[in-house]
């Protein structure tokens, strides 16, 4: 079970194109270095499942957040697609996700989709997620490796940044991921604090 500690920004068009165009290399960003071995452009589908109706009873009878199959594939080659089970749990501390998740890969997702269904879980959300994904050093925390991903997600375009493990202190990271973001030129108050599902419904903030 790992840490996990993310923030995630809706963008306009202008600055999907302006992050873009530092985590491709096109354009120098002071304070940040995207690491050499480059982009990762990621098709990935997430199907959660639940055994309640609605989320409201989900929480209520302290089911794990999300309880999903992933599927995700280097754009363009789906023959090397790869499936990931996962059971994740969340909470917002000071507008930012800390999460705690156990993920395992699996051969056959259709195989944990079947036992699920028969367990008396049901689909009730999915998510398709174009990324653009790549590892970034800062100098607003030295050493620590910050995951970013500029993505559309169900038509809606986001940058989502996390840190996973590391030594460094839950706040620490909070406040790095911030400044981190800052470094891009965007305003954290616009963070997204809703899940994937709050967002691509619609539902308010």
């Amino acid at each position: 079970m790992g840490r996990e500690i993310e923030i995630k920004i809706p963008l306009t068009d202008a600055e999907y194109d302006k992050i873009f165009k530092v985590i491709s290399g096109e354009q120098a960003l002071a304070g940040v270095n995207v690491a050499a071995d480059g982009l990762e452009h990621l098709l990935k589908t997430d199907v959660y499942f639940s055994r309640y109706a609605t989320r409201e009873e989900s929480k209520a009878a302290g089911e794990p957040q999300v309880i999903r199959i992933r599927s995700e594939a280097p754009a363009g080659d789906k023959a090397n697609e790869r499936s990931f089970f996962c059971i994740k749990r969340k909470s917002i501390e000071n507008g930012i996700e800390l999460n705690r998740e156990d993920e395992t890969f699996v051969e056959k997702p259709e195989v944990i989709r079947d036992l699920l269904l028969f367990s008396g879980y049901h689909q009730f959300f999915e998510k398709n997620k174009d990324a653009y994904g790549v590892h970034c050093q800062s100098v607003v925390l030295p050493g620590c490796d910050f995951h970013l991903e500029l993505e559309n997600v169900n038509g809606l375009k986001y940058v989502e940044v996390e840190v996973t493990d590391g030594s460094d202190a839950a706040d620490d990271v909070r406040a790095a991921l911030e400044k981190f973001m800052e470094q891009f030129g965007l305003d954290t108050t616009k963070r997204d604090k809703r899940s994937w599902m709050e967002i691509i419904n619609g539902e308010a903030v």
